[in-house]
Parts: structure tokens; sequence; C-alpha cells
């Protein structure tokens, strides 16, 4: 291989590279990283409501994903009786007051901040065993899985290959005098506070952001976890503990190569697409090596999930799911080998596997089983045991109101989904109503209430508040019964 440093392939291709890209808030080539596989480098206080929206879905959806976990083990509480933020889900999740007006009102449950007053991901029970894969996938190792580490002498200065924890400066071979950072992770990797639509942050702040070892209130872990002890502290070494060389040589998104549209290649990519698309990738971490990219010995790219089609899916109903990302096919690197995917979903330690019928690079399609039972599901897609990172799928009863048929001022409404009675706390929120004015509930039960109300009247609108959403229908008057 001809070897060419990275800032002269910066030189002689950014201007093609960057008018064929499909980039993500950030440069192509790097740096800083472009942003379009797995969790964008910002730090948690960057984040808004409206971001925590953008991945786990808007308040409609988030309050059917809470209220599924009433099907979990062991069953959640409703109320917080303490008044104070709640520890877990044992603790009760709603914090409520007594009402001048009789009841309770309930704190603002469409606050994340109210409960999520730091990062929620790393405070988990599997954050905590240091199953990192458990949400990122294949992207990341764990620390304890026994994943090879290389033992031979690092080499990371002048004329060596091994990378450094941040890199190393040197002259820049377009224009002397300027510099640029090689052979480490923030030859890629680094800040850029101007990015759109947030900042992206440099590796120091992503990992401190994290909460490990922090000392904050909740945080988990120590700085040993990251830095290690000894002659590994502050070393690849260290790094290599999460980053191990197989998931740093996994992870590659579908550039616009025109030889391969569609599918992923190692060694066959646009440069700056990820970590083994292109020689220019190799160096960056490497920089004196001379090999070639297209002798790795990836065999199946980790699957990156972006979306989902649908957060929430009815109970006992078949559905089409469709699952965006990206490297959810790719070959090996002479092409003669394709990794396909399947899709699967987890619950309450019971796993099934869904095969797709369409699969793209960047899209997924799978019909869901009519037989999924009530809960929250743990979903991935998984390449011949390269999986992707996390999605909840939450399976939910679907509320639809069938009839409300009205007989003097008693409305009997039938349907499904409408779960149990509400309890005394909630009723103010649960319930019939017509507009804003609540009716009297007489009875309740999963596909049948019976309510009454002076105002009620044909032709007006009736909305059921459940657990799982609102459902609304138009009054039927049923005639005068004749003598």
């Amino acid at each position: 291989m001809r070897k060419k440093s990275i800032a002269q392939s910066i030189s002689l291709t950014a201007t093609i590279i960057l008018g064929a890209a499909v980039c993500l808030w950030a440069a192509v080539p790097p740096p800083p990283v472009n942003q379009n596989l797995f969790i964008y480098d910002t730090s948690f206080g960057n984040f808004t409501l409206a971001d925590c929206h953008e991945c786990h879905g808007t308040d409609a959806t988030l309050a059917v994903t809470h209220h599924a976990l009433l099907n979990s083990t062991p069953v959640p509480s409703c109320i917080n009786a303490s008044g104070t933020l709640p520890s877990t889900l044992a603790t009760g999740c709603h914090i409520l007051s007594p009402s001048s007006s009789g009841g309770f009102s309930i704190q603002d449950p469409t606050n994340c901040f109210n409960c999520h007053n730091q990062s929620p991901h790393h405070t988990t029970t599997f954050a905590a065993a240091q199953d990192c894969k458990h949400c990122h996938g294949a992207a990341v190792d764990n620390t304890n899985d026994g994943h090879y580490i290389p033992s031979y002498p690092m080499n990371t200065g002048a004329g060596g290959v091994t990378p450094g924890p941040v890199g190393r400066t040197v002259s820049n071979p377009a224009n002397p005098a300027t510099t640029i950072i090689v052979q480490g992770c923030a030859a890629c990797h680094q800040a850029s506070p101007s990015a759109s639509p947030r900042p992206i942050s440099d590796n120091q702040t992503l990992h401190h952001g994290t909460g490990i070892g922090q000392g904050d209130p909740g945080s988990i872990g120590t700085c040993q976890w990251c830095h290690g002890t000894g002659s590994n502290s502050f070393t690849i070494r260290g790094c290599e503990a999460c980053h191990g060389v197989n998931s740093l040589h996994n992870i590659q998104y579908d550039s616009p190569a025109s030889a391969n549209l569609g599918t992923i290649i190692p060694g066959q990519e646009n440069l700056g697409y990820g970590h083994i698309g292109n020689n220019w990738d190799c160096q960056g971490c490497h920089w004196s090596w001379t090999g070639t990219a297209a002798s790795d010995t990836t065999t199946a790219t980790v699957p990156a999930i972006s979306s989902l089609s649908s957060k929430v899916v009815a109970l006992g109903k078949a559905a089409t799911l469709t699952i965006n990302g990206n490297s959810f096919i790719n070959d090996n690197t002479s092409g003669t080998t394709t990794y396909k995917p399947v899709v699967t979903l987890t619950n309450d330690g019971n796993t099934i596997t869904l095969t797709p019928f369409s699969t793209t690079v960047s899209e997924v399609k799978v019909v869901l089983p009519t037989t999924l039972k009530q809960g929250v599901y743990d979903l991935r897609v998984d390449k011949t045991g390269t999986i992707s990172n996390l999605a909840k799928l939450v399976v939910a009863p679907e509320v639809a109101i069938k009839t409300a048929v009205l007989s003097s001022q008693t409305l009997t409404i039938t349907g499904a989904g409408f779960g149990s009675a509400p309890t005394a706390e909630f009723k103010k929120q649960l319930g019939v109503f017509i507009n804003n004015t609540q009716a009297r509930t007489i009875s309740w039960s999963d596909n049948k209430i019976v309510a009454t109300s002076p105002i009620f009247g044909g032709g007006k609108t009736v909305t059921v508040n459940t657990l799982f959403g609102p459902a609304t229908s138009t009054i039927f008057a049923a005639g005068k019964k004749v003598r």
C-alpha cells in the first residue's frame, strides 16, 4: 500500500467526499467524527426534554412505557409515599399532594428530569455489573468477558503503530504551519462546540459524563474501571478493557462508495465513515501502519438501531415493525459472504427470535406475532452473535370504544383495554369525560364502563382516559322504552 497521511487524504479528497456524503451534524472525513452511528457524542447536561423524546418517544408513548412496567416482576408501586424522588420503581413513581379542591394533585409526570435528575443510563443493575453490551451491543466489550487485549509491548511513538488513549501531535503534512492529532482516538473523535443540533464533546468529557466513578449521588463504579491500575493505568490497554480490538474493528457505516452501495464491505468504503472502511480510517489509530483495511478479519459489523416505526404495539394483534439504522447487512472483506440479521425480543428472561421478511443495510422489517404478552421488551438486531444497541418495544392493550349508549343520564361504554378501575388517588386523571368535565363512574371493568352525568347527551363526544391512553366516541342516545 502506498502510505498516505490523514492530512494529505483530507486535502485531496475533502471536496469530493463532502459533496457526496449523507452525514449528520459533523464532518466527513473527521474530525469531528460524523454522528451516524449509536449515541450522539454529547454530555447529558446538554440534553433537553426534547432530546429525551427524540429517543424515547412522546409523552403519550412514555406514559404507556412506564405503565407497562406494572406487568413486570416485581410489580412496582404507582404512588411514592415518601414525597421524595424515587430511587427505584419499588419506592413508587407518582408524588402526590392533597388538593384544596379534594383528592390529590400529581407532580407533573411529563418532566423526565423530576425523576431522572442525572443520566439514567448508568444507574442500572447492568451498568453496576459492568455489562456495557446490554445497552451498547457489540460496539463495546464487557470488562470481564475475557475478550482479546494485546499483551505485546506498546509502541505509541513515532514509527509505532499502537494507538494511544488520545494520540500524539505531529506537523500537518498538508500545511506544515499547523498540527494534527494522529495515532489515537482524538485523530477523529474531537469536540465541536458549534456542532448542530447540539455540541459534540471530547472523549474525556464524554467518559467522565457517564457518572461512573465520579462520586455523584447515585453514581456507581470506580475510576479504576476505566483507568486500570499499575502498568495499565492511563494506557491504551486500560481503554481496551471496554474498547477491545474486536469491538473497534466491527464499527462501520455504509458510505456512498459507488462500487458497493447498499452494503458494507470492509476496506472498500469511502474514508471517514467508520473504523474499517478504508486505509485512511485505519491510519487514524495506527498511523505508521502499512497494511490494508481489506486485510482485516471482520465478519459481521455491529448493527446500529436508530429508530422504530412504533415504540408501542397493540396486545394480541399482528403488526409489522420497521427498524431503522445502519449496518444491518454487510459482506466480508472479499465480498463473498453476506451477514444478515435476525431480531430478538426479550421479556422477563424469555427470548424469541424473529426472521425479517425484508432487510437492507439501513432498514429491517419484521412481523410481530400475536402471542406477545403485555409488557416491555428488549429489542435487538443480531448478526451471527454480533448484537446491536438496545431498543425498547412496549406491548400494551389497545384502548378502544365499541359503543357508547345513553339511557337517561346513564352511559354504558363497551370496548377493550380499559384496564382496572382507577384508584382513589388517580380518579381525577383517569375516568370518563365530556370535554374537561368528569362523569361519576358507577362500574368499571376492562371491557365495560357505566357512568352518569347530567351533561351527557346524544351526539356529544365522550373520552375515556385510561392507564394506556385515551379513547373517544360519539354518544348514541337510546330511544325511550314503550310500555
